[in-house]
């Protein structure tokens, strides 16, 4: 590692050996010190960076973010959950592609990181380390709960971070950036069932940590009670967010209303929808002939028959979160700090009029 000093009429490059003996210190130390690491003591530290700032040394990345100058780095962070692996199909891939794209028009690079979760001590400190260490100007997390304690200590701490699926009405800092999908979307998937003559409707609700999931939870009760519409607790269960969970839940929510069977199936997303598909395929139960279906997403998975969807435009959702995340960082004036994007309802053969 070479270091810069700079003075008056020319520049001379020092190794960190030269920067350790001045402080006193190991070669180890010095790289320690400047990389953020949080096992040097504090008095050696604090006496590394009074060094570092009197001979005016900068490290070459490191001396740059000592002056206080940007990395114009994002890091991306997908939480993928427990146990769990990402699947790339094209709608996931696309969140990735489609930050990278938004980042890269504004100047931007991406660090991007997949972790289990953010309860993890180990991912606690890799994730603080990342913005401690200045390797990063802000962070975009994906598949975080809507109430998350690492995130709170990231933006009580001052760092900029941008949140997909994530809303609080009380907390307005101004760099805390989110974007959501607009919040009556369950409620406007119930309106076309009705228009279709549906009464009986069966709800796969999603993960109730997520800010999307509650929301759409709220707005599919809030319609069917506007419609007079009966929710019996036998029809309405929880199956997450993933393909997997939807499955299950469908086959349990099968066995309990054998006798009572609902007419339509709302999934909280298109990849649970997927699960019902194959719980219902399983009981000889045809759709939409026996059984209307409707997701939210726009995945465009073929199905039989297709998938009557609430449709979101991914590329929108993620250019307004990484364009207001970097407005952020460079403090621009009238910068909103959430925004709702609008979807729409895609008719297909899965629902039918009764």
């Amino acid at each position: 590692m070479q270091i810069m000093h700079k003075n008056d009429n020319h520049t001379k490059k020092l190794t960190s050996v030269q920067i350790a003996k001045l402080a006193g210190v190991s070669r180890s130390t010095v790289s320690r010190v400047i990389n953020g690491y949080d096992n040097v003591p504090k008095a050696t530290y604090d006496r590394v960076m009074e060094v570092i700032r009197e001979n005016n040394y900068h490290p070459h990345l490191s001396g740059q973010l000592l002056v206080g100058k940007k990395t114009g780095t994002l890091g991306f962070f997908w939480i993928k959950g427990k146990g769990k692996r990402i699947a790339l199909d094209e709608l996931s891939s696309s969140y990735l592609v489609h930050v990278i794209e938004s980042a890269a028009q504004m100047g931007y690079l991406v660090l991007t990181c997949i972790l289990e979760n953010l309860s993890d001590p180990k991912n606690i400190d890799w994730v603080n380390k990342i913005f401690m260490q200045g390797r990063i100007d802000a962070g975009i997390f994906i598949g975080v709960d809507n109430d998350e304690p690492l995130l709170e200590a990231l933006i009580g701490g001052g760092n900029v971070v941008g949140i997909f699926d994530h809303f609080h009405p009380d907390r307005t800092e101004p760099n805390r950036i989110s974007v959501n999908f607009e919040e009556d979307t369950g409620g406007k998937i119930i309106d076309y069932l009705h228009s279709l003559g549906h009464k009986k409707i069966s709800l796969v609700l999603g993960d109730m940590d997520r800010y999307s999931s509650i929301k759409r939870k709220e707005s599919f009760l809030a319609a069917i009670e506007r419609h007079g519409m009966e929710i019996r607790p036998e029809w309405m269960c929880v199956g997450g967010i993933d393909e997997l969970r939807g499955y299950d839940a469908a086959k349990e929510m099968l066995r309990k209303t054998a006798g009572n069977l609902p007419t339509a199936i709302c999934a909280n997303n298109d990849a649970v929808a997927f699960g019902v598909y194959k719980a219902l395929a399983e009981a000889n139960i045809v759709v939409p002939q026996q059984i209307s279906v409707t997701g939210i997403d726009g995945h465009i998975r073929k199905l039989t028959p297709p998938l009557t969807t609430y449709a979101f435009d991914y590329h929108q959702l993620f250019s307004s979160l990484v364009t207001r995340t970097i407005a952020a960082v460079e403090q621009q004036a009238d910068n909103p700090t959430t925004e709702f994007i609008k979807g729409q309802l895609l008719k297909r053969e899965s629902c039918i009029q009764i």
